[in-house]
């Protein structure tokens, strides 16, 4: 009885951290070629036809071409950018 228990707890961990593992790897945002850095904090200011699918702040920008879209999620730590 003791080491079925044991098992299925051994079982149940090893999804956790699987679970866990696999979430850290999801999308990852891409980096961009030029940035605005706040506090150290970097944001892309590349202009995009359509917003990316990663993007969770993205916001509509007028130019003479049309409306493009500008991503405003902060950037992953190690993104090399060109600071405006």
């Amino acid at each position: 009885m003791k080491s079925s228990t044991l098992l299925a707890i051994l079982v149940l961990q090893a999804l956790l951290v699987s679970a866990a593992v696999a979430k850290g790897q999801g999308p990852k945002k891409p980096c961009c070629a030029e940035c605005t850095s706040w506090s150290g904090v970097y944001t892309c200011d590349d202009l995009l036809t359509k917003c990316a699918a990663t993007c969770k702040t993205c916001v509509p920008v007028s130019t003479d071409k049309g409306t493009r879209y500008r991503c405003r999620d902060f950037l992953p730590e190690g993104c090399p950018c060109k600071t405006n």
